[in-house]
């Protein structure tokens, strides 16, 4: 029985990679079935929205190889279904990721509440769907955010060296910056949309290359280790496109092939989610920590314990 790690401690960049492994080691059990429970009915709508961009993009290339279009126009109505599928799984992606940060926070906070391990993802649930309101209207704002954003990595890139490093840091630091909030609004039940901006921002400008750094190190760790579980499918899947034009057979013909390319790109989406449900959970423990350094809250609360036991 793994014990509690008080995600509260003052830490080093070193001790949160390390306080950040030991709860995932007692709580990753509960974190995978709390993911597959709540995003199993997403892979249904995966799937359709997989196929139809293969199939759309497969009867695409058909129709622009063919020189006689019949009257149905084939090429219009592929390219049609190749948009209308594209257009449905990133819908699909957004609303699993507003999802899986809500469940993630939820469930860190819930964890650091209740000093446990496996929180019931039924109350990580219940906890979460009472700000979902709130955290849509998170999202747009930082939709419109987003904007500013990229108009500012754009200027940036037209400024040789100095302007490419500059954006890594603005990129990591904006992407901390909307996790700290939805942390902020998910972890303080009296917490308003545009308190919890305001307080992520404060903090994260705390110490901004600690909340930044580990956000880097610890998602490049968790994102290498995932995709590498891609990398054997990808290869079969690689091999059997191969021996298909190889042996001369075109992929609308074969139906299998294009199968299989629906689940590979189906489970590289739901690798993204999970990586995205994973990543908020760092940075609510990047949360803490910042709180902890700023504001002293756990660190007064144990004094006042020994001043009462003295």
């Amino acid at each position: 029985m793994k014990k509690y790690i008080e995600p509260r401690l003052r830490r080093d960049f070193g001790g949160i990679i390390s306080a950040y492994f030991d709860f995932l080691k007692g709580n990753v059990k509960e974190i995978v079935n709390m993911f597959i429970g709540y995003n199993g009915v997403f892979v249904i709508f995966l799937l359709i929205s997989t196929y139809m961009v293969v199939t759309g993009a497969v009867a695409l290339t058909v129709a622009q190889n063919n020189t006689s279009f019949g009257s149905s126009n084939p090429e219009e109505s592929a390219a049609v279904l190749t948009g209308l599928g594209f257009i449905f799984w990133i819908i699909i992606i957004l609303i699993a990721t507003l999802l899986n940060y809500s469940l993630s926070s939820a469930y860190v906070s819930l964890y650091e509440q209740r000093k446990m391990n496996n929180i019931p993802r039924k109350d990580a649930w219940h906890k979460a769907k009472r700000h979902l309101g709130g955290l849509f209207l998170v999202a747009l704002t930082a939709v419109g955010l987003y904007f500013i954003y990229v108009i500012v990595q754009l200027v940036l890139a037209f400024i040789p060296l100095l302007g490419s490093i500059a954006s890594i840091f603005i990129g990591l630091g904006f992407n901390a910056w909307i996790s700290l909030t939805i942390f902020s609004y998910v972890h303080n039940e009296d917490s308003t949309v545009f308190a919890a901006f305001g307080e992520a921002w404060e903090l994260l400008f705390s110490s901004f290359w600690k909340a930044i750094g580990v956000n880097f190190v610890l998602g490049l760790i968790i994102q290498v280790c995932l995709f590498a579980i891609n990398i054997v499918p990808s290869i079969l899947v690689g091999v059997y496109i191969f021996h298909t034009i190889d042996t001369g057979t075109g992929l609308d013909e074969s139906v299998f092939g294009q199968i299989l390319i629906v689940v590979l790109i189906t489970l590289f989406s739901l690798i993204i989610m999970f990586i995205q449900l994973l990543s908020q959970t760092i940075n609510a423990f990047v949360y803490f920590n910042l709180h902890e350094f700023k504001n002293n809250t756990f660190l007064r609360s144990r004094i006042e314990k020994l001043g009462d036991t003295a």
